[in-house]
């Protein structure tokens, strides 16, 4: 049978779950073969509460979100190195009404994950759904009924699109070393004439289709432009 244990004595978020997510926690990680569910951030006093102790968003407010990690024979899984117990965990919550899924090694590092209710959404750095890993999203849906996510296409050579939401920095070299020389708006369109940089990872790019080059960015954030005759 799985467990679930505190660990969050002396955060902010220093109160039990609720005895639903409790409930769903650890049915989630049974069904999954996961021994133990260790809560490291639990529930938070709501907005309004007189001397509340809080922080962030309401999503944890009353114990209807949790940070948790998740245990095997008294080790703590990381996703980068068992993906798949996560996946499997990720979509057995969702499936059983766990709406508001967050992770990222950018976010909680690679042994921590979000796990609560609220608005259906998932989510990775900064809280942005855009910066949810793929795999995340993946579980999720799987979970949800939902069709998984279609990854966006990759960037070719020739007309590209800029879809960072946020925006694209152009980099004066093929790394985030290199001195930004401006952001490029989402919807930008530019034509990628070659691909360098570590694994081949971004694009030498000239903004104005006149042969003259203007820097790099980062080839994950572009979409190749179809044109009209293959859009059929």
């Amino acid at each position: 049978m799985a467990t679930l244990v505190y660990n969050n004595a002396g955060k902010i978020r220093d109160k039990k779950l609720t005895p639903k997510l409790e409930k769903l926690l650890t049915d989630a990680a049974e069904a999954v073969g996961i021994d133990k569910v260790s809560v490291t951030s639990g529930g938070q006093d709501p907005i309004g509460t007189p001397n509340a102790r809080r922080t962030g968003s309401t999503r944890h407010d009353g114990g209807q979100a949790a940070d948790i990690q998740l245990l095997d024979d008294g080790e703590v899984l990381d996703f980068d190195k068992q993906r798949s117990r996560f996946e499997a965990f990720v979509t057995k919550a969702a499936s059983l009404g766990a709406t508001g899924i967050g992770a990222g090694v950018d976010y909680m590092g690679t042994k921590t994950i979000h796990v609560g209710f609220g608005s259906k959404l998932v989510w990775g750095a900064g809280g942005k759904s855009v910066n949810a890993p793929t795999w995340l999203k993946t579980a999720a849906a799987k979970g949800w009924g939902q069709p998984a996510p279609a990854a966006p296409a990759k960037a070719k050579a020739g007309r590209n699109v800029v879809i960072a939401r946020g925006g694209l920095k152009l980099r004066g070299g093929p790394a985030q070393t290199f001195p930004e020389a401006k952001t490029l708006k989402f919807g930008t369109e530019l034509v990628v004439r070659s691909f360098g940089g570590p694994g081949g990872d971004w694009a030498l790019v000239d903004l104005e289709d006149d042969g003259q080059l203007d820097g790099f960015v980062f080839a994950a954030f572009l979409a190749p432009v179809e044109d009209d005759d293959d859009a059929n």
